[in-house]
């Protein structure tokens, strides 16, 4: 039986077969509406699709940027990975701020059979750094993952821009460069890291447009001017923006997603639409809406879009949020 939790702890029934995973992923005051209305129905879909649970937690606070309020949100994805692995195969975290623009693969086809977990490689070139992004994060249920975890938790929240990522390098005898990571390479390694997959670079692109340094945090707007992409990303990651300036962005590409599972001509330049190469009727730019407009993210999935009595789907709703 799958089960989701609701921020007031009430426990929702939602379909008798046993999913391969869950999808986990959680938000703060500041973050939920950017979740809720934005990023959990691409979540949905691909849970549909591949057969996943979803578990979504509404924290109780969080913060911007490297603020204690912010770091504390970030190490609740340690717990939440846990509990998640001690009841599903499979568990697959995404942050509050990625879309899903695809949903034709299974990101789980990516992890090796003997491997605990997946990540993707970010690669900074204007900071020099290159070390796992935890944004997306797949990990199987086994002791290698629960070890890791444990010591993940032994290591505490990291200083700095990364409460949970630093103590994930740490872990994986990374080495973590300067106080800013920048620099960041890899080190002399350890099992943990032997057992670590690397899923594709575009199962965790970051979104390179409306970079300015007004709305940006972690990293300065340069550093987003040159990281490489990829054409068609699975998942689009709005990193290290305000929440205010990330939900006008998220908003807009997500008009354009497609309610098909392969990636459309409209998909391909949307990481950067300020990119030369992403000009003609392709280019969708995050400040102008798609001709003849788009269906909105909120509008793909959701319990009054796809039934949840009948259809035997995955999908885990909020009854505080979204009454039947």
């Amino acid at each position: 039986m799958v089960m989701g939790v609701s921020s007031g702890g009430g426990v929702r029934r939602v379909r008798s077969a046993r999913p391969r995973g869950a999808v986990v992923t959680a938000a703060g005051p500041q973050m939920r509406a950017i979740l809720h209305d934005l990023a959990l129905p691409t979540f949905h879909r691909f849970a549909r699709r591949w057969g996943y649970a979803v578990l979504a937690e509404d924290l109780s606070t969080d913060g911007a940027g490297a603020d204690p309020s912010a770091q504390q949100a970030k190490w609740a994805k340690i717990r939440l990975l846990r509990e998640a692995l001690a009841r599903f195969p499979l568990a697959l975290w995404f942050d509050a701020d990625i879309l899903l623009a695809r949903v034709d693969e299974d990101i789980a086809s990516h992890l090796h059979p003997d491997h605990f977990q997946a990540l993707v490689m970010e690669h900074v070139p204007y900071e020099h750094r290159v070390n796992p992004n935890t944004g997306v994060w797949l990990m199987r249920s086994c002791p290698a993952a629960f070890a890791f975890l444990d010591a993940v938790r032994a290591a505490g929240p990291q200083p700095g821009p990364w409460a949970d990522q630093g103590a994930v390098l740490t872990v994986l005898d990374w080495d973590r460069g300067d106080e800013r990571y920048h620099w960041a390479r890899p080190g002399r390694g350890n099992h943990f890291l032997a057992g670590t997959s690397w899923l594709p670079p575009g199962w965790n692109q970051p979104y390179l447009g409306g970079r300015t340094d007004e709305n940006v945090f972690n990293s300065s707007a340069q550093s987003y001017a040159d990281r490489p992409v990829v054409s068609h990303p699975h998942a689009l990651h709005f990193m290290g923006m305000s929440p205010a300036a990330r939900y006008r962005h998220m908003a807009a590409v997500a008009k354009t997603l497609s309610p098909i599972d392969v990636a459309p001509a409209e998909l391909r330049c949307f990481a950067d639409p300020a990119r030369p190469s992403c000009q003609g009727p392709a280019s969708i730019r995050a400040d102008q809406p798609r001709p003849g407009g788009g269906r909105a993210a909120s509008g793909t999935a959701g319990p009054s879009a796809c039934g949840h009595e009948t259809c035997g789907c995955s999908c885990l709703s909020f009854s505080d949020r979204r009454p039947r």
